[in-house]
């Protein structure tokens, strides 16, 4: 809920938007920003300071919120590309059986940045309902297009929404569910005539109890992605993290936060104190990270990956190094190919080959080279034991527990390895079943 106030000023997908837009390969080493970053990041630096972590009835926050003008500098900033100091309004009004109706809008705009960079976004709307506590409350939102035109690229979102429902805790967690949709996404890159095209995005995060911890469930999935002649069918990852120490988690991300800047990453040594302060916190709760599908379908098959990650029982000693540390963590994951994926694989590159040479192949060569390679490609994961035959399903076992890596049992020297013998008992690899 305190993210879907501040966002509620945002809209979340400015940031992003504004520091990850492409710019033209041509132009200049030194550019100027673009002044919808600038104005971007000094809302959001601004909002931050004065909102913290926005704790307790969400009401007050939001009358706030309703009035707050931005110090003068920041004002500048967000005039000249909202073409006010004001950009969003927030107006609260009684609704029926104790509640609040809140109504959070940002009018539509063109804006002309820097770099030739040209934005355009129709209107966002997002209303809240709210129980007088502060305890209770269900959010929808729309935003119908937002478009992003470069000399190199251009970048469209269409028809994306929003709605939740949560409630807030003794202890000032907001449990509940959130769903953000996307109907289309398009990226294209103007210089490589290249354009990705994804349909029916959609992302649901639910956060419940756990005794006096939490779990933390994330769904996504794309349902189409179209890359010129290619598609991809049905993308999805399902993920849930149990018995989570909510306020660790919490510190963490907003160390990430604080110490990220745009295309980098921070550093263990800059995050170090919140990871080993998470990681004891997973180890004591017995907490897991379970990847229950990864899945993708293409040709008319679909792969999958599952797993689990936790960590074991810890002392201070284990987190004196990162080897150390990699000791204590046990994870296991299965992946599942059908060979009838790795055959339609094989036959989609024989005939790109020949018609790259400009052979016309029959049916039965086709299906004949096809049937070579998925038994070479086959054939070589279970010889050298990557791999066993389940009913026409590759599937792949993989192990890390002890600092130690095995595939279907088979011993996998890590970086560092280098003159140590496989780990005691490792299977020989498996025969491919006739």
């Amino acid at each position: 809920m305190k993210k879907l106030l501040l966002c509620a000023a945002l809209m979340a997908s400015f940031p992003a938007m504004a520091t990850s837009a492409p710019e033209t390969p041509e132009a200049p080493a030194v550019k100027p920003q673009s002044n919808m970053a600038q104005a971007v990041e000094a809302m959001a630096s601004e909002l931050e300071q004065s909102f913290g972590t926005a704790k307790g009835n969400p009401l007050p926050i939001l009358d706030k919120l309703a009035v707050y003008e931005f110090s003068a500098p920041t004002a500048e900033k967000v005039t000249r590309v909202f073409g006010t100091a004001r950009p969003f309004t927030v107006l609260r009004t009684p609704a029926a059986g104790g509640m609040q109706n809140v109504d959070f809008s940002l009018p539509a705009r063109n804006y002309a940045d820097v770099n030739e960079q040209n934005w355009s976004w129709s209107a966002i709307k997002l209303n809240m309902l709210i129980d007088d506590a502060g305890r209770n409350t269900t959010s929808s939102g729309s935003w119908p297009a937002l478009a992003i035109d470069s000399k190199a690229s251009k970048i469209v979102f269409n028809n994306m929404s929003m709605e939740g429902k949560q409630s807030r805790t003794s202890d000032d967690v907001w449990i509940g569910s959130a769903r953000g949709d996307i109907k289309l996404a398009e990226f294209t890159d103007k210089e490589k005539s290249v354009t990705v095209k994804m349909e029916n995005l959609s992302v649901t995060s639910q956060v419940d109890r756990n005794g006096k911890d939490y779990d933390i469930g994330t769904d996504f999935g794309i349902k189409l992605i179209t890359v010129m002649d290619e598609k991809i069918d049905d993308l999805r990852m399902s993920m849930r993290m149990s018995k989570i120490d909510l306020k660790a988690f919490e510190q963490l991300s907003r160390s990430l936060k604080s110490k990220t800047k745009p295309g980098e990453t921070p550093t263990l040594d800059e995050i170090g104190p919140q990871v080993k302060a998470f990681a004891k916190g997973m180890s004591t709760r017995g907490s897991a990270i379970e990847l229950s599908d990864m899945s993708v379908g293409y040709l008319g098959h679909r792969a999958l990956i599952k797993g689990r990650f936790t960590i074991g029982k810890t002392v201070d000693k284990d987190f004196a190094s990162g080897a150390a540390f990699l000791k204590k963590v046990n994870a296991r994951f299965e992946m599942r190919v059908p060979v009838a994926l790795v055959t339609a694989v094989a036959r989609k590159m024989t005939l790109s080959q020949a018609a790259k040479k400009g052979e016309t192949q029959s049916p039965e060569v086709t299906e004949a080279t096809a049937k070579n390679l998925t038994d070479m490609a086959v054939g070589k994961a279970i010889g050298d034991g990557y791999a066993r035959l389940e009913d026409g399903v590759l599937v792949s076992l993989v192990d890390y527990k002890a600092g130690k890596l095995t595939v279907n049992g088979k011993a996998i020297a890590l970086p560092g390895d280098a003159g140590k013998k496989p780990a005691a008992g490792a299977r020989k690899p498996a025969r491919r079943a006739k």
